[in-house]
């Protein structure tokens, strides 16, 4: 598993450089929101979704998995270390951008976004990563990787097209008491999501021909 994982850091490297240089264009482009701290946040983690597909994309044209299953790795093991990678991948983003955004919030305060509602907003900006990868492994197990970002688009257009429909309806937000308490509740439910999702992918990683 580790030797997996070193795998995939060691070819994403070269990501490292354009990483880079998105971090610091999205974080001169917050700068001047409302409020740059769930911006920046949720940008640093979607680019950590983006890695994990990217780590399939470069499986793909080494053809690894015809080598890896030439070794002693079970179909199980190779399903649960890219779970385990977009996991990594997921938190580093949030810490790293959480510690960034607390900075840039220090100099730039946005009127009733305190440490409370930061780390409210953060959870749930981590929740809804962990949905959507959720959602997508399994639909890049069973198809590939480059049939998979036509689901990609359809994934994040879906929730989108919902909240639009529903201010349109005219519906109320709800409490932020209410609010708070679904996210309090959100780890637990996406936890469970992920588990299932895993499990799906193990059954159709273990029978799909390779």
């Amino acid at each position: 598993m580790i030797g997996l994982l070193y795998k995939d850091f060691y070819t994403l490297r070269q990501y490292g450089k354009t990483m880079l240089f998105m971090l610091v264009l999205f974080a001169v482009i917050s700068a001047g929101l409302d409020n740059p701290a769930t911006f920046f946040e949720g940008f640093i983690i979607l680019m950590s979704m983006i890695m994990t597909i990217t780590s399939f994309s470069y499986d793909a044209l080494a053809k690894w998995d015809r080598y890896a299953l030439s070794m002693p790795l079970t179909r199980k093991e190779i399903v649960a270390e890219k779970y385990l990678l977009s996991i990594i991948l997921c938190f580093a983003a949030a810490i790293l951008s959480f510690l960034i955004s607390t900075v840039v919030l220090q100099f730039a305060p946005v009127e009733g976004f305190g440490m409370t509602a930061h780390l409210y907003a953060t959870t749930t900006i981590i929740c809804a990563a962990l949905f959507f990868i959720g959602i997508l492994l399994p639909l890049i197990f069973q198809f590939g990787v480059e049939k998979s970002r036509v689901f990609l688009i359809a994934i994040f257009a879906a929730p989108t097209a919902a909240v639009i429909t529903l201010d349109k309806m005219g519906l109320s937000m709800p409490s932020e008491a209410a609010l708070f308490s679904f996210v309090k509740l959100l780890p637990f439910g996406i936890l469970l999501f992920y588990l299932l999702s895993y499990l799906i992918s193990v059954r159709i990683y273990s029978s799909k021909e390779i």
